[in-house]
């Protein structure tokens, strides 16, 4: 599968989804402000003296910055989090890199299953859960692009390939985050049903 393609087709769909099947209020406004942008921007890459920064992950990562700075008394937790996921996804990669064979599935997909499953695991709130991979991917990408800076003499932080890992990793936390709330409102409704038995 090209890289890239997990990325367009998730951000193309949320955005369809977002614009003619949510009814208008600020919530469907910022994600149409967040995915559209996002999805122009992605074709383009900032060069600098090292390397190029994809467009679109820079633009992630100042959304993120600015959730984190609303959220102005858990600066210690978002900066620990974030830390947390850009160490995994550094490690996970340049254990890919090192010892391929010893990966049973894909690397994508063990690293799109991995970060989910810790930031699920880790996040506060169900809102965190698509702010945090903004920042902790980007500096997870960052850390391993200078780990193995020395291989390839190139930084290329934020490809396509990455895009693909935050696209589909944000997805499978909304279809979880779905998934819990429905079960919580099917056990509200089952536990109403259930009449107490009356005393005798």
């Amino acid at each position: 599968m090209n890289d890239g393609i997990l990325f367009y087709w998730f951000m193309w769909i949320g955005w369809v989804v977002t614009t003619f099947l949510i009814k208008k209020n600020p919530f469907r406004n910022a994600v149409i402000f967040i995915l559209l942008p996002g999805i122009v921007m992605s074709g383009y890459n900032i060069p600098f003296t090292l390397g190029t920064v994809n467009a679109a992950f820079l633009y992630f990562l100042i959304i993120g910055l600015v959730h984190v700075i609303r959220s102005t008394g858990e600066l210690h937790y978002f900066l620990t989090v974030s830390f947390i996921i850009g160490v995994s996804y550094a490690v996970l990669q340049i254990f890919a890199l090192y010892d391929p064979a010893k990966l049973f599935i894909d690397k994508k997909y063990l690293l799109i299953i991995f970060l989910a499953a810790v930031l699920f695991l880790i996040s506060k709130r169900n809102i965190d859960l698509f702010y945090i991979p903004l920042i902790g991917i980007f500096i997870g990408d960052s850390l391993y692009q200078l780990l193995i800076f020395r291989l390839t003499g190139y930084l290329e932080i934020g490809s396509l390939f990455v895009l693909d890992l935050l696209a589909s990793t944000t997805m499978i936390l909304f279809c979880m985050v779905i998934l819990v709330d429905m079960f919580k409102k099917l056990r509200r409704v089952s536990y109403k049903k259930v009449n107490p038995a009356k005393p005798i």
